[in-house]
């Protein structure tokens, strides 16, 4: 007899029998800032086939048991969880609970095609440049690559312009990118990004080891807003990626720094492209239309 399989959107603490079919959407390893030598957790978060999200905790004392089966991409069967509140100040889901995996908690490969290969969920650019928006949720979000350094600009002439600072590995994968020569008019997508305030306006930042950033995924929202970008700007001369100027390095910037997780000079010494360069992170400048 077939197993009944659940949705996301039914899960609830009221019982625990919960089959899910999902996607590893994300998988991270939770730090523990007192013993770096072991993490702390291990994260993922989940996607059924109607696109559906949650978040799902591995202990570290359960995280040999699962961490090289589930792998990013993959499709798989879990039930025997337990159901807990969603909190805290960094949801990767807007869903009311989060899951737990426990010593009995099973999981198995599945072959099904009905979970989407889009894991992306993105959040429309006024919704997230908004004062109000809730910034205990993580966001995905979408935009054309037009410049990296300090500069700051939300929105111009109907479009939205945000910048999102970058630190530790992210900048080696951005420098990495740029240094590819494929930087003109390239979107980026960034999944799992934090919202902060600064100076009373929304701007985005990598939360932890969380944050995914890939440079023009192969997704049908890339194609759409290239097409955009380009058609938006067909009078212009075509022109490479801007580097903004580095005037406020210090001065402008430095109280939203010193409010955010860092990395130190050491790790970011050999992090350099042209004279784009911190000493805490890098700014990335996106436009949205």
């Amino acid at each position: 007899m077939s197993t009944k399989h659940n949705f996301i959107s039914n899960v609830s603490p009221r019982k625990q029998s919960w089959t899910l079919v999902v996607r590893v959407v994300r998988a991270w390893f939770g730090q523990d800032y007192k013993n770096k030598k072991l993490p702390f957790s291990m994260e993922l978060v989940l996607m059924d086939r109607k696109g559906d999200r949650i978040g799902a905790s591995i202990r570290r004392t359960l995280i040999y048991k699962f961490k090289e089966q589930l792998q990013e991409g993959m499709v798989f069967t879990i039930s025997s969880f337990n159901v807990a509140s969603n909190s805290g100040s960094y949801r990767p889901s807007r869903n009311e609970y989060k899951l737990n995996f426990t010593i009995n908690t099973k999981v198995k490969l599945s072959k099904t095609v009905l979970v989407p290969t889009n894991v992306y969920s993105f959040t429309p650019a006024p919704d997230v440049f908004n004062e109000s928006y809730d910034n205990n949720y993580l966001v995905d979000v979408i935009g054309v690559m037009i410049g990296v350094g300090v500069e700051r600009e939300y929105e111009r002439d109907g479009t939205y312009r945000f910048k999102c600072t970058l630190f530790g590995e992210y900048v080696e994968e951005l420098n990495s990118f740029l240094s590819s020569g494929e930087s003109q008019n390239a979107v980026v997508a960034i999944m799992l990004t934090k919202v902060k305030l600064f100076q009373g306006k929304p701007a985005l930042q990598n939360a932890f080891s969380s944050t995914r950033i890939t440079f023009n995924p192969e997704i049908g929202e890339t194609k759409e807003l290239r097409k955009s970008f380009l058609s938006a700007n067909t009078n212009s001369p075509a022109s490479g990626l801007i580097q903004l100027p580095n005037s406020s390095c210090i001065s402008v910037h430095e109280e939203f720094l010193l409010l955010t997780p860092r990395t130190t000079i050491e790790e970011l010494k050999n992090v350099y492209f042209g004279k784009v360069c911190t000493p805490f992170g890098i700014m990335l400048f996106c436009m949205v239309m």
